[in-house]
């Protein structure tokens, strides 16, 4: 509906995901939330639940598996990647890449890249407070998710673009050929 916004998750549908943590967060946002779950998993039934537990049924939308994972930031306000684990995790730099404002939990891959408050906001591993507190602060300043958004889409220029890997390679192999 006009005046909505949304908050998109690309993900397996799996515990160690944190889906749990972003529905429980969802809950206790303001009526004109919504969230968007893309993705497929052994979880999915169990997240079903959840919402109509939650009361939020009228709010989430699971939209399977996509093709267009590209397209979807682009319709969202917002990303949020509540993973318990994540070795990497290239969501938050499809997030980036995306120009998309980007929430995501300080799991092990996220935490070694993310600038809290700088180009996302990082917050702790099922830390259903800190998430709702994230999720409310992008919802209430477009200003401040606008400068997150800004400041992840040049972090995703600068370090993961296909041109940006390749030179990295390049130096590496030039210094190991040099050694």
């Amino acid at each position: 509906p006009d005046g909505a916004f949304v908050f998109l998750t690309l993900s397996r549908l799996h515990p160690v995901k944190g889906l749990d943590v972003f529905l429980r967060s969802l809950a206790q946002l303001p009526v004109n939330t919504y969230g968007w779950i893309a993705g497929e998993g052994p979880e999915r039934g169990k997240l079903e639940a959840l919402v109509k537990e939650l009361n939020l049924e009228n709010r989430v939308r699971f939209l399977g598996w996509r093709n267009d994972r590209r397209a979807l930031p682009e319709a969202a306000d917002a990303l949020v990647f509540p993973s318990r684990f994540e070795p990497f995790g290239n969501s938050f730099a499809q997030a980036w890449g995306a120009g998309c404002p980007l929430i995501t939990t300080a799991s092990e891959g996220p935490r070694q890249y993310v600038r809290d408050g700088e180009d996302a906001l990082l917050v702790p591993v099922d830390d259903e407070a800190a998430l709702t507190k994230a999720m409310k602060h992008l919802h209430d300043d477009p200003a401040f998710a606008a400068r997150l958004a800004e400041a992840g889409r040049g972090r995703f220029e600068e370090e993961f673009t296909r041109e940006a890997c390749l030179s990295a390679y390049s130096r590496l192999y030039e210094t190991l050929r040099k050694s």
